[in-house]
């Protein structure tokens, strides 16, 4: 019955929440969590609580409604797979110029109406140019491998942030307004060009997943916990939310509508006194970006002790959340948990208003479709 249902999509609307290759993540070992699909599976259209009794969708991010992205892969550049969400995000970083794997997801984003969001991820990928690994890659005697972004992070930013660092994000911004005045010109009298102005376009770039770690407060917390700290000391937070500050004066210098989001790192010890900070005025939103958020806890991650509502209500802004890779950014397959009607409005019950599928499959935007419309509004809501 459950190859049947799911070859038939459009007719079994909840087998297709939970019909998935879905890999195993940290929370579903609770003894609470529902772990095979067989569970939502169950699931009627009748016992999940409609926000409305007509929906109609509008393309693009919205705050009023839960919003569906994934994340843009090379095996997937065509946009039928995209149609249909409501934004598409690409990890910038790894290059010291904008280039055609990035204009091509902004090509397909324009075709489907979807919002672009970048995964701004410059200090790290550029510490790896220069020998660093992620902090949680273990070798083989069992170890972390050093030298690692939490033991020589704070030092690239030291030497490189404004020569280099700095000059990625100009360059990534910068390109993205190019290909946009070029490829989507502005004024032609032209009516077959769709023209589109980089100064209204709305990105939402989210900056620097794990910044925290980078800083005297993460690099202090990380040595008493692992005895991992930053060689030289961690940055000054003040100066961090300086950096901070300064990176996003570079990105809205080129694209004005640009919305910002603030990464989470749950593993902090104390959130208000690192927020604070920061100048939360500049900051539209709060993301996720380690993978293995928890969907169906309370958590943000189960081995973690903050809550989605806890830095909601610190931030008071909306959190988007991510799903679906593990470790280094190895890809772990589309997450079943993060399609569950239930699961979803608890934590959009939390603050939560999107969550980001990086390694979605072909079944995903026909699951969202069938997920909609039962979902309740975000508590964001100003309509």
């Amino acid at each position: 019955m459950r190859r049947y249902g799911c070859f038939f999509i459009a007719l079994c609307l909840s087998i297709l929440w939970g019909c998935s290759t879905s890999s195993t993540v940290a929370e579903e070992s609770s003894p609470d969590v529902q772990l095979d699909s067989s569970a939502s599976m169950e699931t009627s259209s009748a016992s999940v609580e409609s926000s409305s009794s007509v929906y109609v969708y509008v393309p693009g991010f919205n705050p009023c409604r839960f919003n569906f992205g994934a994340g843009w892969q090379s095996s997937h550049e065509d946009s039928a797979f995209y149609a249909g969400l409501d934004y598409i995000s690409v990890w910038l970083g790894d290059n010291d110029f904008f280039n055609s794997f990035e204009s091509r997801m902004l090509d397909v984003a324009v075709q489907v109406q979807a919002t672009p969001m970048i995964y701004a991820y410059v200090i790290a990928e550029f510490g790896k140019d220069h020998g660093l690994e992620d902090c949680d890659i273990i070798g083989e005697d069992g170890n972390f491998v050093t030298p690692n972004l939490c033991t020589d992070g704070a030092n690239i930013i030291r030497t490189y942030f404004q020569d280099s660092i700095l000059y990625r994000y100009r360059q990534y911004a910068q390109g993205f307004r190019e290909y946009l005045e070029f490829h989507y010109p502005v004024g032609t009298g032209n009516a077959s060009i769709h023209a589109i102005d980089p100064d209204t376009l709305k990105f939402i770039w989210l900056i620097e997943p794990d910044f925290y770690q980078y800083s005297e407060s993460g690099s202090n917390q990380k040595a008493l916990y692992d005895n991992t700290a930053q060689n030289g000391g961690g940055i000054p937070d003040a100066t961090m939310a300086a950096l901070f500050n300064m990176i996003v004066d570079t990105i809205q210098a080129y694209l004005p509508a640009s919305q910002i989001a603030i990464d989470i790192s749950p593993w902090a010890d104390d959130q208000a006194a690192w927020y604070a900070n920061f100048d939360l005025s500049r900051v539209t939103y709060a993301s996720t970006s380690g993978g293995r958020t928890a969907a169906t806890l309370e958590k943000i991650r189960a081995g973690n002790k903050v809550t989605w509502s806890e830095i909601a209500t610190l931030l008071e802004k909306p959190i988007l959340a991510d799903a679906g890779y593990d470790a280094g950014g190895a890809g772990t397959g589309y997450s079943a948990i993060w399609g569950v009607p239930e699961n979803l409005n608890a934590r959009i019950a939390n603050g939560v208003i999107g969550v980001t599928q990086m390694d979605a499959d072909d079944f995903y935007a026909a699951r969202v479709d069938s997920i909609r419309p039962y979902l309740n509004s975000t508590i964001w809501c100003n309509e």
